[in-house]
């Protein structure tokens, strides 16, 4: 009888073992063993918002530009009219530092405009003559030799005037970046800021560009008060002439020229 008893046991058993689901870990010491979760995919993980996935189409890419010698605002208005409809600027100024991202073609021509701007400061020699013109009498003597060129340029702008005379003349060489003062004659004063050199067009930018006038003092120091202000944009070694101011209730008007030449690096 225990004999039956036992196989009727054992039989039990492996009919239990039978029903149990396939797939189902085997049990050891009374607990399942964990299952390890499924890795995700690599497709579902996050992009970086702006960017596609390497390799992707229609992808964009990402340039870091640190800035040696320009400030990196200047930089930025610059390149902006450049920047893709999908692309990005962030400006660092702290670290001197441009993150664009944007299409290839639009890195690649940003990366041409950033290399040509952000130079070392250039020098350029400034020229400044002062010219006082009159109508009237003939003139008693000839004009000086500097400035025959240029009363045959404004002689051919207007016929009013008949006299020329010399006020002064100066030249000053001057930093991009940094400010210059020069006397021309004895009564004014140039000031300026060379605000930025193109060595792609040659055109220097002088912002601001000040004309200033001597006036009397009864203390004894010298005060200056502005005759002209303004901003120019003048091509490497051309002769830039402007009206600098008239003289009220005169026959009388002072003109300018303007000559800024680059030294070579």
């Amino acid at each position: 009888m225990t004999r039956s008893l036992a196989l009727a046991a054992a039989l039990v058993v492996a009919l239990a073992l039978l029903a149990l689901p396939r797939g189902l870990p085997a049990q050891t010491g009374g607990e399942a063993a964990a299952t390890p979760a499924p890795s995700p995919s690599p497709a579902g993980a996050a992009a970086t918002p702006g960017k596609r996935i390497p390799g992707g189409p229609g992808g964009i890419g990402m340039r870091v530009y640190n800035l040696r010698y320009k400030r990196v605002d200047d930089a930025y208005m610059l390149i902006s009219p450049y920047v893709g409809p999908r692309g990005t600027v962030k400006m660092q100024p702290a670290q001197k530092m441009l993150t664009v991202i944007d299409a290839p073609e639009n890195l690649q021509r940003i990366s041409r405009i950033i290399g040509t701007y952000d130079v070392p400061p250039r020098s350029v020699e400034v020229q400044v003559q002062l010219i006082m013109a009159s109508s009237g009498a003939a003139p008693a003597a000839p004009a000086p030799p500097p400035i025959r060129g240029v009363i045959d340029r404004l002689t051919a702008l207007s016929t009013r005037w008949n006299d020329y005379r010399l006020v002064g003349q100066a030249r000053v060489l001057g930093t991009e970046g940094e400010r210059s003062s020069l006397r021309v004659g004895d009564d004014y004063r140039v000031d300026f800021r060379i605000d930025q050199v193109s060595d792609e067009t040659r055109v220097i930018r002088f912002k601001p560009f000040e004309l200033q006038r001597k006036e009397p003092s009864v203390e004894g120091a010298e005060r200056y008060t502005p005759v002209m202000n303004t901003v120019l944009n003048l091509r490497d070694s051309q002769l830039f002439i402007v009206g600098a101011s008239k003289i009220e209730a005169s026959n009388r008007a002072l003109f300018m020229t303007i000559t800024a030449s680059l030294q070579k690096p």
